[in-house]
């Protein structure tokens, strides 16, 4: 394991990316080395068969260790029903729809038989639960995607969902935070505003997200969504007061907090690499999100090594998320040795 000093020089730690392939190629490889990865993120393309995934996740890892003398961290959006990234044979999993309606019996099965053959393939992260609020007067796109329109309803399966995961070795995400159940578009390619009418409401959309953290939560994605009652400038990505002062402070998270994908139209079309860099480290990101576009990644890295050498408070801020993330590592090492 590399010391927290060794990670505090160790920018791309920062860096969780998306790539192309179903082997350990020379993309993945020159990604690895060169930007010296934090993590990566599998996706459809990358997956043939669990034969196939153990053997590309194996070599990534060898590589990352013989490289940068540590492991990576890899994550998957395996939440069932519309987002799943393994397919047949790997199990099929119910929507979170269709979970919540079967009930907190099913929801803990599915969760520890995901974990399983998540841990088992070599995967560390699931990017789920989702634990926005879907209206019921109002259902928007997240629909099938949500564990319901109560609030205590969907934060007492998110907790199910979340221990189920963690109990069994692999780390759960609470998103999209602060909450896009409410939100009309979708943030692949527009940018939502979320306009709660009073406290009350947003309160409603909290109250999950505050209850995972209460239950330990490991990991939070950040939505892409602006939330102009908490912060009128920026997206809750790129927010402190979203970020910083309400997650952090307020509802006490000390966990690894993602961004959601920075290649996403909401933010890579209306902000510049810098402003993400900038924003993101003052918001306390610890795991900066580039999943579509291998290009971004470099001028992402450039843009995140320029803030941070012009910038003593962002690279102290770069440094307290370093050892965020080393924690998750050594959670991840210290189970592994106690199952194997």
């Amino acid at each position: 394991m590399v010391s927290g000093k060794g990670l505090t020089n160790d920018l791309g730690l920062h860096l969780m990316v998306g790539f192309r392939g179903i082997a350990l190629e020379e993309e993945l490889q020159f990604l690895i080395r060169d930007f010296r990865l934090g993590g990566i993120v599998l996706f459809r393309r990358n997956v043939e068969s669990p034969e196939q995934l153990r053997e590309l996740l194996e070599g990534a890892q060898s590589y990352a260790r013989e490289t940068l003398g540590r492991s990576l961290l890899v994550a998957i959006d395996q939440e069932g029903g519309p987002v799943q990234r393994l397919g047949a044979p790997f199990t099929k999993l119910p929507s979170a729809r269709e979970l919540a309606t079967t009930g907190a019996e099913a929801v803990s099965e599915w969760a520890a038989r995901a974990a399983v053959e998540l841990r088992r393939t070599g995967i560390q992260i699931n990017l789920a639960p989702v634990l926005d609020v879907v209206s019921k007067e109002n259902p928007n796109f997240m629909q099938e995607r949500s564990l319901g329109s109560d609030p205590a309803s969907v934060a007492d399966f998110g907790k199910l969902w979340l221990r189920g995961l963690q109990e069994n070795g692999v780390s759960a995400t609470a998103k999209h935070y602060p909450g896009l159940g409410l939100a009309e578009l979708d943030p692949h390619h527009f940018a939502p505003v979320i306009r709660w009418q009073d406290h009350e409401a947003r309160d409603r959309d909290l109250f999950p997200f505050r209850e995972a953290i209460r239950a330990g939560v490991h990991c939070v994605m950040t939505s892409h969504a602006l939330y102009p009652a908490l912060d009128p400038d920026w997206p809750a990505t790129l927010s402190p007061a979203i970020n910083h002062e309400w997650l952090r402070r307020r509802l006490g998270f000390d966990g690894v907090l993602l961004s959601d994908d920075l290649d996403m139209a909401a933010t890579s079309e209306k902000y510049t690499w810098e402003d993400m860099a900038g924003q993101g480290l003052v918001s306390s990101i610890d795991f900066f999100l580039l999943c579509q576009t291998p290009g971004n990644i470099e001028l992402f890295h450039r843009a995140l090594a320029d803030r941070i050498s012009r910038d003593a408070a962002l690279a102290e801020l770069r440094r307290c998320s370093a050892a965020r993330i080393e924690k998750l590592l050594q959670w991840h090492q210290v189970f592994s040795r106690g199952t194997s």
